[in-house]
């Protein structure tokens, strides 16, 4: 009578432990989504920044080279003493 009475209720309790189960995973998954979209938005501030930084750079490398050949030509036309 009693392996009965457990074989009636087991399913149900198989059942509601899935159902426990995914409300658990349902949760966790929305806190990590809401984690990922926070990391997407600082990586794509770190992504600008350094596109910033890397014309910067560029910028600054042509101006050095501008100077080196303003003062490799001015070298060359100086009149030693």
């Amino acid at each position: 009578m009693k392996s009965q009475s457990f074989f009636r209720w087991f399913p149900l309790l198989c059942l509601v432990l899935v159902v426990i189960a995914g409300v658990s995973m349902g949760q966790k998954n929305s806190k990590l989504t809401i984690k990922n979209n926070s990391l997407v938005l600082q990586n794509d501030s770190i992504l600008s920044v350094n596109l910033r930084l890397s014309k910067e750079i560029t910028k600054l490398q042509s101006l050095l080279d501008s100077i080196r050949i303003t003062n490799s030509s001015a070298s060359r036309l100086r009149i030693p003493n």
